[in-house]
């Protein structure tokens, strides 16, 4: 195996529990990341915002992938900076938002640009939604704004189980080549450009730190990971992962609850 010069790591279900908090041995094992000159980047379906209170309680200062690769940069002082994004193409927002509205009016409907959160109306998902990740949402009319010809990033629908697996069914079967369908949650339903995948995100930073790709090591626990963990030198999914996603793994660690990234960190990157 190449020697691990580069990190990517999912936030939810990945180095935070079912509860929400961290893996409590991560920061100490960052900081002998660090001292080994090991970036430790964070890849998330998140917004860039939803991410940087991990980062600083972490104390990272490397790029972050955020809406699943859709866009990459890093926050220098208050402002982030753009490293390369991919967003959804304005006709395709308008026609989705017209789809998801007629088929399955009792989902909410989320629209990320950016570093922004535009929600149309308020609802528990939202709220939900808002506490685990400390973002506020923007009300928005979305007719409104997308006249003004948005760089859109992602969409995220929350609702009931039922409901949002009967809508990732029916977006399925429209002809909607450009975009792409996927569960980040069985309540979470999220849409992107088809380009998008934090695999691809992982192949670009490894470029900009002049890595190859066995170099790498990525953490996940879920299907929007699967493309990075297939991708990685090393890919490892979580002991609390779907089955399906820990058998493309090259490895399976513990759970979340249990400090698996930490416990992988330590007896096969920092031994």
């Amino acid at each position: 195996m190449e020697r691990i010069r580069l990190i990517l790591s999912d936030i939810d279900g990945t180095i935070l529990d079912q509860h929400h908090q961290l893996d409590g041995r991560l920061k100490k094992n960052l900081n002998l990341l660090t001292q080994r000159d090991i970036p430790f980047c964070l890849a998330s379906a998140r917004s860039p915002q939803g991410i940087r209170p991990i980062q600083e309680a972490l104390e990272l200062d490397a790029p972050l992938v955020a809406y699943n690769g859709a866009l990459i940069g890093r926050f220098e002082d208050k402002e982030f900076q753009v490293l390369q994004e991919i967003p959804i193409e304005v006709a395709d927002v308008e026609t989705l938002i017209q789809m998801i509205r007629r088929y399955c009016p009792d989902v909410s409907i989320g629209l990320y640009a950016g570093t922004k959160w535009h929600v149309s109306q308020d609802s528990p998902w939202i709220e939900l939604e808002a506490s685990i990740t400390g973002e506020t949402p923007l009300l928005t009319d979305f007719e409104d704004f997308l006249a003004q010809r948005p760089v859109v990033h992602k969409f995220l629908m929350i609702g009931e189980e039922l409901d949002i697996s009967r809508l990732l069914t029916y977006l399925q079967e429209q002809d909607l080549p450009d975009i792409a369908c996927y569960l980040s949650k069985a309540n979470y339903l999220e849409i992107t450009n088809r380009s998008v995948s934090k695999g691809h995100a992982l192949e670009l930073l490894a470029g900009l730190y002049g890595l190859s790709i066995e170099q790498t090591l990525a953490f996940g626990d879920h299907f929007n990971d699967v493309s990075m963990l297939e991708m990685a030198g090393v890919g490892v999914a979580m002991g609390n992962a779907p089955k399906a996603v820990q058998e493309v793994a090259d490895a399976v660690t513990e759970t979340s609850s249990h400090q698996g990234v930490s416990l992988y960190l330590e007896e096969f990157v920092l031994q």
